[in-house]
């Protein structure tokens, strides 16, 4: 089934240096969160450790499609690994040396998450280089079963290898993934992709020029305001699934464990299900029929939870379909950003999608968690689930729409 696609040998290396750092990140994400936990006992040190993980790369991606416009793409993601891995093996280095502190964590967390503002889109606007356009699906299918697969197992193996090896070793194995990464993505082969305007325009101008590029396509705005409405109501999802694991099983965090694991199997049942279909074409619609699916599946939730707060399997096959239907509007809209973005914005047009779905994430999680005080689960996953309903149906019109501007 994948053998045309893995013909194509960049792809192969981009992929394959993905699942080993992707993988390895999951081990370090869950190893951190635990350390700093055991160091500190503090939920506003915990909060201000994440919010280090997010804003620096956050607040520079717009900055960075520039550079990713501009510069060769497959020198950022190789130096974008290198300094991850370099950077997370002196946190092993130090770990060893028994001498890690509170500020080192904060400051690797800096780096790796402006690292990441440049390595992110910067594979999104990559994969359209090297594969074929009808390829497009499948290529980004294959990302999407990595994320899934990552979901599902980084941090059960993260927990294991913590419990029996330590810290220093979960480090070190995050560290050399992500040089391993660099590695595989040395051999690939890159078009160029230069920017015809000379470098010596401005920062500023540069970025104008892209947010100017990106105004005057409809069609990538509203896919790019698809992307942040979809996280913005999977943050409604994921802010009420502890409450509802407590409802169904009291304390038993591993009811909690089941509901997410299957969240992240239905993201790869999702991303298989793109490669069996084997589709060459992307059909614009489809993208906002999966944005209705989910708010479809989000009203069965809370009908779910009107009927029933005992039995944990409904609840677990609807959240294993949401996980599909989330696969595929992943695929969808990087498909339908990469077939409809000129190669010189890529960089831009997918650092502004990038900053769009990470701003609207905790956005959700403060709105949705006050919200979550004064209604029950089944009112918010009802008025969600209408919403994301109503939503999809406006944006689909506006899509498909003759007038062009």
């Amino acid at each position: 089934m994948f053998r045309k696609l893995f013909l194509n040998k960049d792809f192969f290396l981009l992929w394959t240096g993905q699942i080993v750092s992707q993988i390895g990140d999951k081990f370090y994400g869950i190893a951190l969160a635990w350390w700093v936990l055991q160091r500190t006992n503090s939920s506003v040190m915990m909060g201000l450790f994440m919010a280090a993980s997010v804003l620096p790369g956050l607040i520079f991606s717009i900055f960075a499609g520039v550079f990713i416009d501009k510069w060769n793409r497959k020198m950022i993601i190789i130096m974008s690994d290198m300094m991850r891995g370099i950077c997370v093996i002196m946190i092993a280095i130090l770990s060893a040396m028994n001498i890690l502190v509170l500020w080192h964590i904060f400051v690797a967390a800096i780096l790796i998450s402006l690292c990441s503002a440049f390595f992110d889109p910067t594979v999104k606007a990559i994969i359209p280089q090297i594969v074929k356009a009808e390829q497009l699906p499948r290529a980004n299918s294959l990302s999407e079963m990595v994320d899934a697969a990552s979901i599902i197992i980084g941090p059960v193996l993260g927990a294991a290898f913590v419990s029996f090896f330590g810290f220093t070793i979960v480090f070190l194995i995050n560290g050399l993934s992500y040089l391993n990464s660099a590695f595989f993505e040395s051999f690939m082969t890159i078009p160029s992709h230069m920017d015809s305007h000379s470098d010596a325009y401005t920062l500023r101008y540069e970025i104008g020029r892209g947010i100017k590029y990106l105004l005057s396509r409809r069609k990538i705005v509203i896919t790019i305001g698809v992307i942040g409405i979809a996280h913005f109501f999977v943050g409604a999802l994921i802010v009420s699934l502890p409450f509802l694991a407590k409802a169904l099983s009291g304390d038993n965090i591993q009811t909690l464990g089941n509901l997410e694991m299957m969240l992240g199997v239905g993201m790869l049942l999702g991303a298989l299900s793109i490669q069996v279909r084997a589709k060459s074409h992307i059909k614009d619609n489809n993208l906002f029929v999966f944005i209705a699916a989910m708010g479809i599946l989000y009203v069965s939730i809370a009908i779910t939870k009107a009927i029933t707060n005992s039995v944990a399997l409904p609840y677990m096959i609807l959240l294993c379909l949401v996980g599909i239907v989330i696969a595929n509007a992943s695929v969808y809209w990087q498909s339908m950003l990469q077939l409809n973005t000129s190669n010189d914005m890529a960089g831009r047009v997918f650092s502004i999608s990038s900053m769009v779905g990470e701003i609207s994430l905790p956005i959700s999680y403060g709105l949705f968690g006050i919200l979550l005080k004064y209604t029950s689960i089944s009112i918010l996953m009802l008025f969600s689930g209408l919403a994301l309903v109503l939503i999809s149906l406006i944006l689909m019109h506006l899509y498909t729409s003759k007038k062009i501007y």
